[in-house]
């Protein structure tokens, strides 16, 4: 059974990865494990709210596009990670005191 994330999960997930370096849509679409259709919605709200920019790699042929996490975006990174691994230390404890 497979467990379904939250929305800031997938947000954390994506900024992480562009801000470790993976910056190139289809890798950091496979390595979040989302279809293309609710990468490209994840993409567009995390650009539109100013968290990611789009570079744009003039040297090669295609100009293929890359991703760069804004200072705005390392806060909310900084601040989703606190929020969601106090989330986790919640159902942890909720778990251990039910058993």
């Amino acid at each position: 059974m497979s467990l379904r994330r939250s929305r800031f999960e997938i947000y954390r997930e994506l900024l992480t990865q562009v801000h470790n370096g993976n910056c190139q849509p289809t890798r950091m679409m496979y390595s979040t494990e989302l279809p293309w259709y609710t990468f490209n919605q994840v993409m567009q709200t995390l650009i539109s709210q100013k968290f990611l920019v789009e570079v744009k790699d003039q040297m090669d042929m295609g100009s293929k596009a890359r991703y760069k996490v804004t200072e705005k975006g390392e806060r909310f990174l900084k601040y989703l990670r606190k929020a969601l691994n106090s989330v986790d230390l919640i159902e942890e404890v909720q778990f251990i005191n039910s058993t």
